[in-house]
């Protein structure tokens, strides 16, 4: 280690340990802040138990609230506030306490402490806001974890460990406590705990899972209101396009009430927006993200705050849009760039201060461009029917191929002195092999249900991995196994394990027959399953089921007629399913991979482009689909030219 230190210059290591300090210092100062504005809202909110009409009520409380009204004032003047704003800041909070020393009016306590506190937030540019809608699913989640021991199942304080905690755990359902509960005061009391209670700091929280615990917590109030969802999902809908996420994050119940205004849906919309989020109503991928930030910029711009506006049009872009470039490039590179040519004309109308309307007017073309990438980024994924019959296909050869090997076997055995003890190894062997394939299947479905960060990457690994077998393992084995070399391999490896004492070798040969099989369908229909709509899934199933019932007539009509059975023909045409499912594939799988930004993208001028036959509008996706079949067909050319040699000789 200090052989490395040496090898660095100097004023590298000065430069890391200097940066690293002043990142350290911005935590710590972000930390005060956040206590500072955290203790403000507990003062406010907890003053009038401690003090009523200009009297003591509860000396502790008291106490409590002269020594919290100490601390703010003196994190404050930690936190090196900027000197045209701090003097005043500090003055303020010296006067709170000094409110608080002589037992002011708790209306004068909280105004005070409302104004300070956003003076601060100002001063110091602090981050009230989510950087996007918290997702709820995940609140209730980490509410589940975390809260429901102490605030119980419905969010009323009746939790397993409620009984003697003092004070209580907070009722979430109770109107006169949490109508004046703002979501962004509820995350600093997730994040910061509240002293002298059993509240703990969840500082194991990153900010976004306290905001969208935060949020959850707010909309408990009104699950239990909620009658029609439909007409309320609507409200949103409306009032989500109008409404900034700051005010719904900041703003009390009654502050947003008042802001939605007094009209008697108010409460309708107040309701809607505690209730759900966007991602409710649209995809949870960046592109919902672009939107929202749009909405909030055309907010701020209207509302005159053109400082706000200029970040949230670069949010839009950097946050929404660059993290899915890739993907839309892969898809139409020539749209791709209409897209940032929008968002830049959004921002440059921001930045030269046009009129509201002309910057609304670009905003709305580039979320109209924003509705069609998304639209774009659904890929079509194969039709049902189509589903059906590649897995019902994949499934017959694998399936029948299994059958006339071990029919092969059984017909080598039966007129063997040992058929009898032979066949139960053979029969379990086979059985064993179909079972553990059944278990590979829900095994292979629950690691792929659980990888979602990366499914893109995923999606294409499996459909190349499944190419590579198809074109070089399994049609080259499948080509095979039908030769006299194969039968005499066979015949050798069975009369060898029937004349050893121990047939669990016999056993192991089935097995391995069969679950070689078992294997290669299970890698071939999760490919197939990854690119099925999720609603026609069922398809892969009844294709399964399918090619089950004709494996079972087919081997019925072989056993009773074998030598009248076209499994020669019956090859042949599988072969070319298989080939067709592997361009497929290749096409699907190489599109994955740009999307995931894996593979360089060169586009046509068109962008003509099959979905369901993974057909592209990529130099790439497209030149590996004609070298899979340029390879695929050059080896059946081979595989037939060496059949008739085979054949002469």
């Amino acid at each position: 280690m200090r052989l490395l230190l040496h090898s660095i210059p100097s004023y590298f290591l000065y430069a890391f340990i200097f940066f690293s300090a002043l990142q350290l210092s911005a935590k710590e100062k972000d930390d005060t802040i956040q206590s500072v504005i955290h203790l403000l809202d507990y003062l406010s909110k907890d003053y009038p138990t401690a003090v009523r009409d200009g009297q003591i009520i509860d000396k502790s409380e008291y106490a409590e609230m002269q020594e919290f009204s100490a601390k703010i004032f003196n994190l404050a003047k930690a936190i090196n506030l900027p000197l045209e704003s701090g003097q005043s800041i500090l003055s303020s909070l010296n006067d709170l306490k000094t409110l608080v020393q002589n037992k002011a009016p708790d209306k004068k306590i909280k105004d005070l402490s409302e104004k300070v506190k956003w003076a601060i937030i100002k001063a110091t540019g602090y981050v009230v806001t989510p950087q996007n809608w918290p997702d709820k699913a995940n609140g209730q989640s980490l509410y589940l974890q975390s809260c429901i021991q102490c605030h119980g199942p419905k969010g009323d304080g009746n939790g397993s460990l409620a009984n003697g905690l003092k004070p209580a755990p907070t009722n979430f359902l109770s109107d006169s406590l949490m109508t004046d509960l703002s979501p962004f005061e509820a995350f600093n009391t997730v994040k910061l705990g509240v002293q002298g209670t059993a509240m703990r700091a969840f500082t194991e929280l990153t900010n976004k899972e306290a905001w969208d615990l935060a949020f959850y917590v707010k909309s408990l109030r009104f699950q239990k209101q909620k009658t029609d969802s439909v007409s309320l999902k609507k409200i949103f809908d409306i009032e989500y396009e109008k409404t900034s996420l700051k005010d719904v994050a900041t703003l009390s119940d009654n502050e947003l009430m008042n802001k939605l205004g007094q009209e008697t849906q108010a409460e309708r919309k107040l309701q809607a927006l505690r209730i759900f989020s966007p991602s409710d109503k649209l995809s949870q991928s960046s592109l919902s993200i672009a939107r929202d930030y749009l909405y909030q910029t055309l907010n701020s711009y209207k509302n005159g705050n053109k400082d706000e506006a200029r970040q949230n049009a670069l949010a839009a872009y950097l946050e929404g849009i660059e993290p899915v470039e890739v993907r839309l490039k892969a898809n139409d590179p020539e749209f791709t760039a209409q897209l940032e040519r929008e968002m830049m004309d959004v921002r440059q109308g921001v930045e030269k201060g046009e009129n509201s309307s002309e910057v609304e007017n670009k905003i709305n073309s580039a979320l109209s461009t924003i509705d069609r990438a998304e639209k774009m980024m659904k890929d079509e994924k194969l039709n049902y029917w189509l589903s059906f019959f590649l897995a019902a296909s994949i499934m017959l050869r694998e399936g029948l191929e299994a059958f006339l090997i071990i029919a092969l076997i059984l017909a080598l055995i039966r007129s063997t002195p040992r058929a009898k003890k032979a066949l139960s190894y053979i029969h379990g062997g086979w059985i064993t092999a179909i079972l553990m394939g059944v278990a590979g299947w829900f095994l292979s479905d629950w690691i792929i249900n659980i990888s979602g960060k990366n499914r893109e990457i995923m999606e294409g690994m499996i459909s190349l991995i499944a190419v590579i077998v198809l074109a070089f393992v399994g049609f080259w084995l499948h080509n095979h196994s039908h030769s006299k070399k194969w039968k005499e391999f066979i015949e050798k490896k069975v009369g060898s394990q029937l004349n050893s004492e121990k047939m669990f070798g016999l056993a192991f040969f089935s097995f391995m027959v069969v679950f070689r099989e078992a294997f290669e369908s299970i890698l071939f229909l999760q490919a197939i399953g990854l690119e099925t709509q999720s609603d026609d899934q069922s398809s892969i199933g009844f294709g399964v089921l399918a090619a089950f019932a004709l494996i079972g007539l087919l081997a019925f009509l072989f056993l009773k007629y074998s030598k009248k059975i076209p499994v020669r023909q019956l090859f042949r045409y599988s072969s070319w399913v298989i080939t067709l499912l592997a361009v497929i594939l290749i096409g699907k799988g190489i599109h994955a991979i740009q999307e995931a930004g894996w593979l360089s993208v060169t586009g046509f001028s068109t962008s003509f482009k099959i979905d369901w036959l993974g057909i592209y509008p990529t130099l790439e996706s497209q030149i590996s689909q004609l070298v899979l079949l340029g390879v695929l067909m050059l080896l059946y050319y081979l595989n037939n030219y060496r059949n008739r040699i085979i054949k002469i000789n």
